[in-house]
């Protein structure tokens, strides 16, 4: 089944698409608890207006040899890609057309963490490249909005499995956010595959 069209906006040249089923149950599983057992997550402290702020939110990266990501006051220098991502990340690019050489994990203990209104534009990603988001566990509201309004251009519950793609200009002309639940109490891993500028200057796409 093709993905779902979540946010075609040609005019700006940015694309937002969803496929609900991305990973089989038993896959998805698998994978979750490998990073729940597994993965070196770390809680995060970005920095909002010069004062960092501790949050529930925990973060960890894998990916390429020389590859990082800062953003918000936070770095996360990738460590070597597990087995078990290596098949993933092979559906993935193929499945959005691209090439990824990182992928931050994000963990969800619960509802009472999110993330707010926000664009992926640091300067570590290669501007441009898509990003894949493939969502483990919980279901959590997604919201997209235009940069220039406060109204919603696109919601949807990220299920078990499922894979969100951002493309093209979206991540400078749209804002997207994980809001908090306060009824939700299982957790969520978000993993985020993007291209990012290598520290040596290689880098995939850019």
């Amino acid at each position: 089944m093709p993905p779902h069209i979540l946010i075609r906006d040609d005019e700006r040249g940015c694309r937002v698409t969803y496929a609900s089923g991305f990973l089989p149950i038993a896959e998805a599983d698998a994978l979750l608890g490998f990073l729940l057992g597994a993965a070196p997550f770390v809680a995060e402290e970005p920095v909002v207006f010069g004062k960092a702020h501790k949050v529930t939110r925990a973060t960890c990266a894998f990916g390429d040899v020389g590859v990082r990501y800062r953003y918000a006051g936070v770095t996360r220098e990738a460590a070597p890609w597990p087995a078990a991502l290596s098949e993933v990340r092979s559906q993935i690019e193929q499945s959005a057309d691209a090439g990824f050489n990182f992928v931050l994990c994000t963990l969800y203990p619960d509802g009472k963490a999110g993330l707010g209104w926000h664009s992926d534009d640091e300067r570590d990603l290669c501007a441009g490249a898509p990003i894949a988001s493939l969502s483990l566990g919980e279901a959590r509201d997604f919201y997209v909005r235009r940069t220039d309004s406060r109204e919603l251009a696109a919601r949807v519950s990220l299920a078990h499995g499922s894979l969100l793609v951002m493309s093209g200009a979206t991540q400078r002309f749209y804002q997207h956010q994980v809001p908090r639940r306060a009824r939700c109490h299982a957790p969520r891993v978000n993993l985020t595959f993007r291209a990012m500028r290598a520290l040596s200057g290689r880098s995939i796409g850019g």
